[in-house]
């Protein structure tokens, strides 16, 4: 049986390293990313998993893989691929969206297609169409991060039926809406990394009748997402350079900010980068993003006011550091990045 990962398992069951105020100084790119680095090789099991966090060994073994093609580190390839065997074992061919991302990265930076080549199995040794379909089970903003990495993973293997992914992504996208998922602008912005990756951003409509989609999505076309992603980010004052967790920029709920969380800023920045959003906004929320890390690696849920860290959002963050000639363009001392708020 597909194995689903409720977002409300996460919200309650997972452990953390730390659940403090950040207190943070933005530090130069190349430090951060080391910080993480390192603190993810070290902290890291025999077995190659994360204590405490087995649902989410992808996500740090993608960003480790994306460190070491900026940094070079061996430490960080040979991290990746302990990771990504850990994920072999455990998975026993049945993948989370994340996993399957990781496995097609570590083949990338190892030259060892046989990561890849178990992703692409996978994928071509089930039924697309029913697989996707189970994801109605779970929050939207769940359904739309898992089948975008899948989306992704697919198109990086060569799946048979990865086209077949991106149209569910679509489908699912157009169900988002502010009091229908947890995360309508971080679904919003991996949807925007992973279909601007895998296809033209044109003219197609996320709801071209309006039959099943939200009233968001009305007309909206995948050559509009961009502008969209690029309203939901603050300009200014408070925040600014973070992104807002719903699509009317209030408070998702009492006690909570309507902006300024890691993973929605992480997510927003990112399909900003794949759908070609501007240097002045990219670099305003790696500004922002920068904020949320410290020096001993700790990537904090909400980049000002701090909360729970995990290896996760560490692991996410580095998946959001740009290519080693965009870094050095930069110069920049920013970082980024993270998934749902696993502690709200």
């Amino acid at each position: 049986m597909k194995r689903l990962l409720l977002a409300i398992s996460v919200i309650g069951a997972v452990l953390f390293v730390a659940s403090v105020p950040n207190t943070a100084i933005a530090l130069p790119i190349g430090v951060a990313v080391e910080a993480i680095g390192d603190q993810l090789v070290s902290d890291q099991g025999v077995s190659g998993g994360w204590p405490g966090e087995a649902g989410f060994t992808g996500s740090i073994v993608a960003g480790l893989a994306n460190a070491y093609e900026v940094t070079g580190s061996v430490d960080y390839s040979a991290a990746a691929q302990l990771g990504a065997d850990h994920i072999l074992d455990v998975a026993a061919g049945n993948f989370y969206g994340d996993e399957a991302y990781a496995l097609a990265r570590v083949s990338a930076i190892t030259g060892d297609p046989s990561y890849g080549n178990a992703a692409k199995t996978f994928y071509d040794s089930r039924d697309t169409y029913a697989y996707i379909a189970d994801f109605q089970g779970t929050d939207y903003s769940n359904a739309v991060f898992y089948v975008a990495q899948h989306t992704v993973a697919a198109d990086m293997v060569g799946a048979a039926d990865a086209g077949i992914w991106r149209e569910g992504l679509i489908q699912y996208l157009s169900r988002v809406a502010d009091d229908e998922a947890f995360y309508p602008v971080q679904s919003l912005g991996v949807a925007t990394w992973a279909l601007a990756q895998t296809g033209p951003m044109d003219e197609t409509r996320i709801d071209p009748f309006g039959l099943i989609g939200e009233a968001y999505w009305e007309d909206v076309a995948l050559n509009d997402l961009l502008a969209l992603l690029d309203s939901h980010q603050v300009d200014s004052g408070a925040y600014a350079g973070s992104f807002y967790v719903r699509f009317d920029h209030d408070a998702p709920g009492v006690g909570f900010e309507a902006s300024g969380y890691t993973e929605d800023t992480v997510f927003g920045t990112l399909g900003l980068i794949a759908s070609g959003g501007s240097a002045d906004d990219i670099l305003a929320a790696r500004t922002a993003l920068a904020l949320g890390v410290n020096s001993a690696g700790d990537v904090y849920e909400h980049i000002w006011s701090g909360g729970a860290s995990y290896y996760v959002y560490g692991g996410e963050v580095l998946q959001a550091i740009p290519e080693p000639v965009s870094l050095l363009l930069l110069g920049m001392g920013m970082l980024l990045i993270r998934r749902k708020h696993r502690s709200d």
